[in-house]
């Protein structure tokens, strides 16, 4: 049994893993019109290239577009998100255990305002937001793991769901005394 290091992933991550999981499956759908409109340009009529590179740049952002609402503002986006600990023994559970969100210092929330492009409102001026309760801890029986993919940054936990869901676990929060 393994246990990792708190940690907690991007939606950038998750967004580039979960389109790493799409576009093999179903990218040559996207690709295959385009491909067909230059081509029948080239050879037929130049207008299908105007038509192939409004399908890129039109159509191909508003799938991407979709992809996000589908996928990024779903409950199980904000769950794979969030601070957690996994508890891993193969072949029986994935345990997850939610953990509050670390607190930011003050020179990490001032060098972050110091990038950004526009003037942000005081910590004073602003209204604190309630904090979202933490999910339970959950066991994900290892017979809904449909499969594991090892990416350069994580461990990806494929699991069987009515909507693409994965679990993300970095190298990082996997140490050699991990092991429980």
């Amino acid at each position: 049994m393994k246990k990792t290091l708190p940690f907690d992933t991007t939606s950038g991550d998750y967004l580039s893993v979960l389109l790493s999981l799409w576009l093999p499956r179903y990218g040559w759908l996207v690709l295959l019109p385009i491909v067909v409109c230059a081509v029948a340009g080239f050879v037929f009529d130049e207008r299908l290239l105007l038509v192939a590179l409004m399908l890129l740049f039109i159509v191909v952002p508003m799938l991407i577009s979709f992809l996000y609402t589908y996928y990024m503002l779903a409950p199980e986006a904000r769950r794979a998100v969030i601070r957690k600990e996994v508890e891993i023994a193969e072949g029986d559970y994935l345990k997850l255990t939610y953990l509050d969100p670390e607190k930011k210092s003050a020179d990490e929330k001032a060098d972050r305002a110091g990038r950004m492009l526009l003037p942000i409102a005081k910590e004073e001026d602003k209204a604190p937001l309630p904090p979202l309760p933490l999910p339970k801890p959950e066991k994900i029986a290892w017979q809904d793991v449909v499969g594991v993919k090892y990416t350069s940054r994580f461990t990806v936990y494929l699991l069987r769901g009515p909507r693409l869901n994965f679990l993300l676990i970095p190298h990082s929060a996997m140490t050699k005394d991990a092991s429980v």
